[in-house]
């Protein structure tokens, strides 16, 4: 195949440029060689008008990466009288050719000197002659570099196709820095059209943000040049394109006009979410009051992506497992999983304006959490927006109560994936919060109104909390008193969030309410020392019930805990609260992201009323908040674990889901904490106690349980999976029974497990069973083309006791041919969790790092979540000790590992805290609510 890849190409509305192969610029150009000055700066005003790019990529046997050469023609106007020009260029190689010609007279300024700034990704251009003020520029640039080795930038992806051939797809992720590691640009908040020219294989396709204008020859025969109409006004973080091999399903009657570009062996894995694009679409059509923006959506359904494309209207990339969904083999949660990353995506298409890394967040957040109402609108029976917004409320008060929590606000989407992740999973949290205050007309009217401005201005969390102001002004939302702007940014300017000591004066029927940050171990840090002693404050609005008003849906506050109140001394008092026997109850359906603390008295009339004869007259999500905040108080040191346990006894009745899921997730959390100690017998048979009815309720009337196909999305159908996860996990002997017998039924051809809970039945019969079961199931493994049942299989093999069966599976993720990175993970995680598979675990990532560094192409994020999957099971300082010499001596080599060990010693750090602080206090309340005689409780 020839190797000559340049012939003439257009790069302007005025000028052609002439490449010549291997040879020397058409134009001759007189200039300095490179030099390298780290320390000189430059000062520039300068805008573009337009980018006009030409890219070639060349994957193949020799390049199996990848490898891009281009050019690129910058359109751009002088503000500011300078000799230099200053460019992002993030691992590129720019020239042999430079060269800036006046648009009004076509003369060339000639180039000085040429200076790198590495450190900070950048590349200056100093000139011979004055660039003039209020002159327009084209500045044309060749420029060569390696495709991204992670899956960010430019990359590549390989995959096997069904004919077990290797095949693999380009494709881009700028978003929110990385424009500059495929083409030299400019500042990423500076919006132009941009023209896009692709040079390709000729059997393959191209997709991009725009529709093909037209296909010209190359001048190597392999190769063909697709243009691209011209975009409209965009950051160059938003240009978005793919080279692949994939097949096209079209939405029918989709307006915008939708493909869908997938593998052709998944095609009917696809059925779901390509019905689903369209209505989705109209949802937020008619939510924003504006056109979708563009007139086609392309969609690229990817084989393995670490990161998910931020995405820009005309193209979004989605990996297989939030995309397809099999009826058949798919669990019900992953069909509604399939629905929230699909909304949430197109909710991006309208934020056009907040892809740059200062408002980063706000885009992920506002975007998470409109999708949860354009699920509710497209699947009603599901009540999605409630639970699922409950469920990230606890995630979120879990992980953002450690000490290296950060403020939303640094959150730029580039960091470290957990502590992003949480951000904008908080700030989603945080405009349920201002919903609730302002009301829906509202809240709805100021997104409108926001995004409407933002299409002329640049955009940050201020110009949005203005916009609400003004519409809650108009309609007298919020006390005179309260202003949006201090409220939110009490809650994103600042790390973690409160815990309300609520304390009654029964005498006086009084309460007093303050404030201080909650800790998960508020008497360590990472490092083992004391954290620092800030004055932290929020503004809270606050929500109460008493036994008998029992007004759950009244979500206005009451009353408003502010920043003059964070101390005992200055508490907040309320007046005729309520009856001394009665119950009171704060932050109604988890109105503020927040922990309550009360009194013993309300927390004791709190338990006795759930154990009592009618629990459900407490709402099931002030339910689940009281025993998702008693569980984490009582690991802080805040109550005793006496009065923890005693909450989970109104399990037994409980009739919601998200009830179960808040127990099952501090449940997890203590078995994990306790499966290595001895009183982990004892805390077992204490739960089987709290398990047994519901297990037989759901299970002993119905050995064989009907089996779902992913499509009973009854909340009673989740509670059964939740159910028997914990009673198999707590060895209940009904339950091991009855996995060992749906599992000795099941064969490759035939699989009458209900969808849902074949993780469990398959873990616990794997478990238990021998080396043939083990066999059996990796069988099933090689034939399911079902990537979620396939993940399923891979987390069951790890929950074997042998560690030969162990070997293999972490040998098998690492060394397999093509195994998802995520299931690398999943495997790793599982491994680590089972109380015979840690050691190993751990050996083989100390023993392996280099080769596991190439492998995740030395991307510390997905490294550092093999090292958090060890770090939550630590218990032991010298552990602990170990596993820090390790990281600052083998991956001091890996970007950001700083700020990343800083998190992840802090994980193992609180977990010795907890078993140094509470462990004895565990085992006493387990041995006095069960009277048990096990010699550890003597």
């Amino acid at each position: 195949m020839s190797t000559k890849r340049w012939n003439l190409v257009a790069l302007g509305c005025l000028h052609l440029l002439l490449i010549i192969p291997n040879g020397s610029p058409a134009i001759r150009s007189t200039r300095s060689p490179v030099q390298f000055n780290p320390d000189k700066r430059r000062v520039q005003d300068i805008r573009p008008l337009h980018y006009n790019l030409s890219l070639e990529t060349i994957v193949d046997l020799e390049n199996p990466k990848g490898i891009l050469k281009g050019v690129v023609t910058i359109q751009l106007r002088i503000w500011i009288e300078t000799r230099t020009i200053v460019l992002g260029v993030n691992g590129l190689k720019v020239g042999p050719k430079i060269w800036l010609i006046r648009r009004n007279t076509g003369g060339r300024v000639t180039v000085k000197t040429l200076f790198k700034e590495p450190n900070q990704h950048q590349f200056t251009i100093e000139f011979n002659s004055l660039l003039w003020l209020g002159e327009e520029y084209d500045l044309i640039l060749e420029f060569s570099g390696q495709m991204s080795r992670t899956n960010r930038g430019y990359f590549t992806q390989h995959y096997m196709d069904e004919n077990n051939k290797e095949q693999w797809v380009a494709v881009t992720q700028l978003a929110p820095n990385m424009a500059s590691s495929v083409f030299p640009c400019f500042d990423a908040s500076y919006r132009t059209p941009i023209s896009l020219h692709l040079a390709h294989y000729r059997k393959m396709q191209v997709v991009s943000n725009m529709p093909i204008l037209r296909t010209t020859e190359h001048e190597d025969l392999y190769y063909v040049w697709t243009t691209f109409n011209e975009t409209p006004s965009m950051t160059v973080q938003q240009l978005s394109f793919s080279i692949n091999q994939f097949k096209i399903q079209d939405s029918p009657e989709s307006r915008p006009s939708i493909k869908t570009w997938l593998r052709p062996e998944k095609v009917d894995q696809a059925a779901y979410a390509i019905g689903l694009s369209p209505k989705l679409i109209d949802y937020f059509v008619d939510l924003f009051k504006m056109p979708y923006p563009v007139t086609k959506l392309d969609q690229m359904v990817l084989p393995d992506i670490g990161l998910h494309s931020q995405d820009y209207a005309g193209f979004v990339s989605h990996p297989e497992s939030l995309f397809l969904f099999s009826e058949k083999h798919a669990t019900a949660p992953s069909k509604e999983e399939v629905a929230t990353h699909l909304a949430k995506e197109f909710a991006h298409h309208w934020f056009g304006n907040l892809v740059h890394a200062g408002v980063f967040w706000l885009a992920e957040g506002l975007a998470g959490y409109l999708a949860g109402f354009a699920v509710d609108q497209i699947e009603p029976t599901w009540r999605h927006h409630e639970t699922h917004l409950a469920t990230v409320t606890f995630i979120v008060l879990n992980e953002d109560s450690r000490a290296s929590a950060q403020p939303v606000r640094f959150a730029h989407g580039v960091g470290p994936m957990a502590s992003e992740l949480l951000a904008y999973q908080k700030c989603s949290v945080l405009f349920r919060m201002l919903h609730s205050l302002v009301g829906t007309e509202v809240f709805v009217n100021s997104v409108r109104r926001y995004m409407k401005s933002s299409l002329k201005e640049s955009s940050n969390q201020t110009l949005l909390w203005i916009y609400f102001q003004g519409e809650s002004d108009r309609v007298l939302s919020l006390r005179q008193d309260i202003r949006v702007s201090p409220l939110m940014e009490s809650w994103t300017l600042q790390p973690g969030y409160p815990l309300l000591h609520v304390e009654r004066n029964y005498k006086k029927r009084e309460v007093s309410i303050y404030q201080q940050r909650f800790l998960r171990n508020p008497k360590g840090s990472a490092t083992g020392r004391k954290p620092i002693n800030r004055q932290h404050c929020w503004y809270i609005p606050l929500t109460f019930t008493t036994a008998s008003k029992k007004s759950w849906a009244h979500t206005l506050p009451s009353d408003w805990l502010t920043c003059s109140h964070v101390s005992a001394g200055d508490a907040l008092k309320l007046v005729e609260v309520a009856q001394p026997d009665e119950w009171v109850i704060f932050n109604l359906r988890l109105s503020a992201p927040c922990r309550i603390n009360y009194d013993d008295r309300n927390w004791q009339l709190l338990s006795e009323a759930l154990t009592g004869e009618n629990p459900t007259q407490i709402d099931r999500l002030s339910r689940a908040q009281l025993l998702d905040d008693v569980l984490n108080l009582a690991a802080a040191g805040v109550v005793g674990y006496d009065l923890a346990f005693s909450f989970l006894r109104f399990l037994k009745e409980e009739n919601e889901f998200i009830v179960w899921q808040a127990a099952s997730g501090n449940l997890e959390w203590l078995f994990r904490q306790l499966q290595k100690t001895p009183i982990f017998i004892v805390f077992k048979n204490f739960m089987r106690g709290i398990l047994e009815a519901k297990f037989n309720e759901f299970f002993q009337s119905e050995e064989s349980v009907e089996p779902s196909g992913g499509s009973d999305n009854s909340e009673k159908y989740h509670m059964k999976t939740i159910v028997l996860h914990l009673a198999c996990e707590t060895n209940m002997a009904p339950c091991e029974k009855l996995a060992i017998k749906l599992f000795s039924q099941m064969n490759v051809t035939q699989n009458t497990i209900p969808v849902d809970q074949r993780e469990t039945i398959y873990c616990t019969a794997i478990r238990l069973g021998t080396e043939a079961d083990w066999t059996e199931l990796r069988k099933l493994y090689k034939t399911s083309k079902v990537s979620g049942e396939r993940s399923m299989i891979l987390k069951a093999l790890c929950c074997s006791r042998d560690t030969w069966a162990l070997e293999k599976m972490i040998r098998w993720a690492f060394t397999g041919s093509n195994m998802n990175k995520e299931d690398v993970l999943k495997i790793f995680t599982a491994v680590v969790q089972n109380p015979v598979g840690y050691q190993l675990a751990k050996n083989y990532l100390i023993e392996n790092i280099y080769s596991i560094k190439t492998f995740y192409s030395f991307y510390t994020d997905q490294i550092a979540a093999l090292l958090s999957a060890l770090m939550e099971t630590i218990t032991k300082q010298s552990e602990l000790d170990s596993m820090e010499k390790f990281m600052s001596k083998d991956l001091k080599d890996l970007l950001g590992i700083e700020h990343t060990s800083r998190r992840l010693l802090e994980l193992g750090n609180d977990n010795i805290a907890w078993h140094k602080n509470n462990l004895i206090k565990v085992m006493n309340s387990v041995c006095n609510l069960t009277g048990s005689i096990d010699p550890h409780c003597i």
